[in-house]
């Protein structure tokens, strides 16, 4: 026997509108720190050593929002719902580890076809 999650949307209500616009404010934030991961440099400039030399520090904070940014959209049930609707497993280069277990159902235990080459449009 199938269970499946029936999900009762009432378009007029203020707390469904309330839920959608935070799922999309979650993405868009996403979208936003994937722009920012993608043009961040990769290495700041720390000062200068005793020799004159300069010191590298390691640019983890695009990372760390774009990992927060990744959690904030798994922890929001409606974010999800949103990008599955969409198809969307990746924002940016970062895969949403929630959406695509919420897609598996659709694929009848077949493996991702984007990670696939073998599922590819032009292969049975």
């Amino acid at each position: 026997m199938t269970h499946r999650k029936i999900t009762v949307i009432d378009g007029g209500s203020a707390q469904y509108w309330k839920e959608r616009k935070e799922g999309f404010r979650l993405i868009r934030e996403a979208e936003r720190a994937a722009e920012r991961l993608a043009d961040a440099p990769m290495y700041l400039h720390g000062g200068y050593d005793e020799d004159g030399d300069v010191i590298a520090i390691e640019n983890l904070r695009p990372h760390d929002d774009m990992e927060d940014a990744i959690r904030a959209i798994e922890a929001n049930e409606t974010a999800v719902s949103i990008l599955v609707a969409q198809r969307r497993t990746r924002i940016g280069i970062c895969e949403i580890r929630a959406v695509v277990d919420a897609m598996a159902p659709y694929y009848d235990g077949i493996e991702d076809p984007s990670r696939n080459p073998l599922l590819g449009p032009d292969r049975d």
